[in-house]
């Protein structure tokens, strides 16, 4: 292949803030670092109200086109309708894409990321005669039987190459029909010279924390992230400092707590640099998420700041926390609270943990894993 231009086909990018958007401006980055210009048709933010151009041009490899559409956080609130979700979604973002391909004849490589880009990414690969790439980030739960099932068993056989961020998450896509050989699990990936461990002692002393065991989460604060049982064994462990940090739904609650508990702090919203510096300052961060992950990028910045993971047992979590470094958790408050415990009367055990994390990020979460989404641009 001599040509080097593909078209990122997704709902979600910058300034949106989350695990994908963040993991496709890393895809961008070393995209770009070998040679490859990128154009991205997306949406505005579709939760949050910022002005913002319909075309962008970052640098001369990177050019964003988003297109407007109707907001009011419906893209939260029809989550759990797929069928509606797919028909808010797809034809502003089926047209944004096909601008694009009118405008770049030059592209030669659609990435699709999520099912319903993939759609998009699909049909317009087919009209134009593109190879299409579809990324998987989250487990589907596909049911047993119905059109949900026989439709995205139908379409994505027409990708040339799914990616998924998990062996989980492969086995589910096989299991609807699509043919094994078409599905190939990948890896995110860090800047691991900025996610890198810091002097824990220096770290506390610049977040003005004592010396007592910390327990860190940060994420969105909903329930389905376990926030609610991190709050439940904090009021069972009083001699452990809960942080948590995010915005959500349950921040009202979290504020309420702390006004009552000396050992849970909420810290609210944080820039990138001061989540780095309080994984640094911790024992353990805390993933203890109720339902199936795709992947757990929390999980490995942690690692790579050579803090211990507590994670929950389900989805991706279990294939990015192993046995040395982290816990692998049932996530209710009984069996974290037991976590906890032992890892403050074992500190020679959660020591060990710690010095192996650092090692197992640069054998694991290097920039060289975009090599394998490389391959399926290329078709290898």
């Amino acid at each position: 292949m001599h040509k080097k231009n593909v078209l990122i086909t997704t709902s979600h990018f910058h300034p949106n803030v989350g695990g994908v958007e963040t993991h496709l401006n890393d895809l961008v980055l070393a995209l770009n670092k070998r040679n490859w210009e990128v154009i991205v048709a997306c949406y505005k933010p579709l939760a949050r109200d910022i002005k913002i151009p319909f075309v962008e041009k970052k640098s001369k490899k990177l050019l964003i086109y988003r297109m407007p559409w109707v907001g009011f956080n419906l893209v939260h609130l029809l989550t759990p309708y797929p069928v509606l979700e797919f028909l808010y979604l797809f034809p502003g973002l089926f047209l944004v894409n096909l601008y694009a391909l009118i405008k770049h004849p030059e592209i030669n490589v659609i990435h699709s990321q999520g099912l319903v880009p993939g759609v998009v990414g699909i049909v317009l690969g087919r009209i134009f005669n593109k190879r299409v790439i579809v990324s998987t980030h989250n487990l589907y739960f596909f049911p047993q039987n119905g059109y949900y099932k026989t439709f995205s068993a139908w379409i994505l056989s027409f990708a040339d190459t799914i990616l998924t961020l998990s062996n989980q998450s492969k086995d589910e896509i096989a299991r609807i029909g699509v043919p094994k050989e078409m599905i190939k699990p990948f890896r995110y990936w860090l800047n691991l010279k900025t996610f890198k461990p810091k002097d824990k002692i220096i770290a506390r002393g610049k977040l003005g924390l004592n010396e007592s065991f910390i327990v860190f989460f940060v994420g969105r604060l909903i329930e389905t992230k376990g926030v609610k049982i991190l709050m439940q064994v904090s009021k069972n462990l009083k001699n452990v400092t809960f942080i948590f940090a995010g915005l959500g739904p349950l921040q009202e609650d979290l504020n309420k707590l702390s006004a009552k508990q000396k050992n849970l702090k909420y810290v609210g919203l944080l820039f990138p640099e001061k989540v780095r510096l309080y994984m640094s300052a911790s024992d353990v961060v805390a993933v203890p998420s109720t339902v199936d992950e795709g992947y757990g990028r929390v999980a490995m910045e942690a690692l790579a700041c050579g803090t211990p993971v507590f994670a929950a047992n389900k989805g991706g979590l279990n294939e990015v926390v192993t046995k040395d470094v982290g816990l692998l958790v049932n996530p209710n408050p009984k069996d974290y609270n037991n976590a906890v415990k032992f890892a403050l009367t074992n500190r020679k055990i959660l020591s060990n943990l710690a010095k192996n994390t650092r090692r197992y990020a640069l054998r694991y979460f290097g920039e060289k894993n975009v090599e394998k989404i490389i391959d399926s641009y290329e078709g290898k």
